[in-house]
């Protein structure tokens, strides 16, 4: 019967991040008391920074990084709260023909930006036990989320790099609408308005031939519909939307605006009660820029929960 309920609350989580997006059930109500590891395997061709959030128009990167969420699940007063901290080892390989100059292939390896993140409940958002959390109505919640992005590797000397050296704070509002009341053929909507606002950039890479960069605000809105087609298996369509972004060396404005709409499937399934894994597309729609972007990540969640509690 323990595992049951285990395996009922844990259908629920979802752990992924990275500026991608967070992709689907990452925002749904989860019960107190989890602790938990997951890898992300993430695979993209586009031309954004390896940050995914800084458009270079004429680039062409590939981009292999391994993004690692270690979380956990806790009360803050009677209220649901999740604390988070990803590192984001890998790899990338880009080159770019423009005007101004041209960058042969290069390579960089290291760690890409991660972040230390904390979520807590603002509206139908109660901090629950598991065996309280399987009888716990679905219902419409709100979290507030805040996340600090940090710096990975950087070198200045090097025309591409997995970092972006400077930090980045993002807050928003991820919210979950229940489409249905049966558990087990659940049908979600999620919706997560966020922005981030970044601090400058004092020694940007010698290719820019500036003294300072700095990165206008970003607007986000994600997206996911996801449904329990069994107890087990789920799918779901994403769609996300980003504004601004926008470059300044040396206070001059860049042409590098980011307006796109994305959107993508992905599919999960509950391997073990302890162990589930997704799979996921993602691409552009349409977007100014000639912004392009395909992105495959792979998400294991592995968790532990003392169901005696």
């Amino acid at each position: 019967m323990k595992i049951k309920i285990l395996l009922f609350a844990l259908l629920l989580i979802s752990f992924n991040a990275i500026a991608q997006g967070d992709g689907p059930r990452t925002f749904l109500l989860a019960p107190k008391g989890i602790w938990g590891v997951n890898p992300k395997p993430t695979f993209l061709d586009q031309n954004f920074l390896p940050s995914g959030d800084i458009l270079i128009k004429d680039a062409d990167i590939k981009v292999n990084v391994y993004p690692t969420t270690l979380f956990h699940t806790f009360a803050i007063g009677k209220r649901f709260a999740q604390a988070m901290f990803m590192i984001n080892p890998g790899s990338a390989t880009g080159s770019a023909e423009s005007d101004a100059a041209n960058v042969p292939e290069v390579h960089a390896s290291g760690f890409s930006d991660g972040f230390l993140g904390i979520k807590m409940g603002i509206l139908g958002a109660p901090a629950l036990s598991i065996s309280d959390f399987t009888n716990h109505e679905s219902a419409f919640s709100m979290n507030g989320y805040f996340r600090w992005w940090y710096s990975g590797t950087y070198d200045k000397s090097k025309p591409l790099n997995l970092g972006t050296n400077r930090s980045s704070f993002e807050i928003g509002f991820p919210m979950a609408v229940p489409l249905n009341k049966n558990k087990k053929r659940a049908t979600w909507l999620e919706i997560y308005p966020s922005v981030r606002i970044y601090t400058p950039n004092t020694e940007p890479d010698l290719i820019t031939l500036a003294d300072k960069s700095h990165q206008l605000p970003l607007f986000l809105l994600e997206n996911h519909l996801t449904h329990n087609f069994t107890e087990k298996f789920w799918a779901g369509v994403d769609l996300r939307f980003q504004y601004g972004g926008q470059l300044e060396l040396d206070d001059v404005k860049q042409d590098n605006k980011i307006n796109i709409i994305g959107g993508g499937i992905t599919a999960g399934y509950q391997i073990l009660p302890y162990l589930g894994a997704s799979a996921g597309y993602g691409t552009i729609i349409t977007g100014d820029n000639n912004a392009h972007s395909d992105m495959l990540r792979i998400s294991i969640v592995f968790v532990y929960a003392d169901v005696k509690k």
